[in-house]
């Protein structure tokens, strides 16, 4: 009887235990959460639609702003890429991390039709600073391809400064051409060939000249050790 009841014990803690023990999802208060969508309305149709983009501004963090001015952001130029969005609110993110002056959260961004890409998921880091929730960086995270197109996977390089990230142009960069597609491994290939074999010839050069000087130094040597012939 008291193995019986040892069994039941054990076997009501083990189907608690998940519940009991499972990591509770980040949440933040409605007030808070209220705050980022007002901020998400106004701050991804500006700086990620570059529709009056200057707006944008004062809703990101100093840390966002920090090598730029207000005049770059007003003309585009902004670290973050732009897109064709097509939503007028943000409101369906979810949160990844959250605490009192910090939420990390993931928003599905709609695009327009006729765009390569259907849609863009973005990482954005939002902080709290002087009661307000401000943007501290957004980033894109994976793209989905538009119906009826190529499927294509876009890395985070292609989001950085050299892939649209300061274009103030409203669509993603051109692809590369094949020309560079293949120029680029031709000279990845060329520096692993060609570098053991430089290190080798300098070497060589620099040993030739090191016997060449210790030659030289020992004939003076030498010659400085000869007796003097007499008179």
């Amino acid at each position: 009887m008291r193995r019986l009841a040892v069994a039941l014990v054990a076997l009501l803690l083990g189907s608690l235990a998940p519940s009991a023990f499972a990591k509770a999802k980040p949440a933040l208060p409605p007030a808070d959460r209220a705050a980022i969508n007002r901020t998400l309305d106004v701050f991804v149709p500006a700086a990620v639609g570059r529709r009056d983009s200057v707006r944008a501004w004062p809703l990101a963090t100093r840390k966002m702003r920090l090598g730029s001015d207000r005049g770059e952001w007003k003309n585009g130029f902004l670290p973050v890429t732009p897109f064709p969005v097509i939503d007028r609110s943000f409101h369906g993110w979810t949160i990844d991390t959250a605490s009192r002056d910090r939420a990390d959260i993931v928003l599905l961004v709609h695009l327009k039709k006729g765009a390569p890409l259907s849609a863009v998921s973005f990482n954005i880091a939002m902080r709290r600073v002087g009661g307000r929730w401000l943007v501290d960086s957004a980033v894109p995270a994976a793209t989905f391809a538009a119906s009826g197109s190529d499927s294509k996977i876009l890395a985070a390089p292609d989001f950085g400064p050299n892939g649209g990230a300061y274009s103030k142009v409203g669509r993603l960069s051109a692809p590369l051409s094949a020309k560079w597609v293949l120029i680029v491994p031709g000279i990845l290939i060329g520096l692993i060939v060609l570098t053991p074999i430089a290190v080798i010839f300098g070497h060589r050069i620099k040993d030739g000249r090191v016997r060449r000087e210790r030659k030289e130094s020992d004939r003076e040597r030498v010659f400085r050790n000869l007796p003097e012939r007499p008179n």
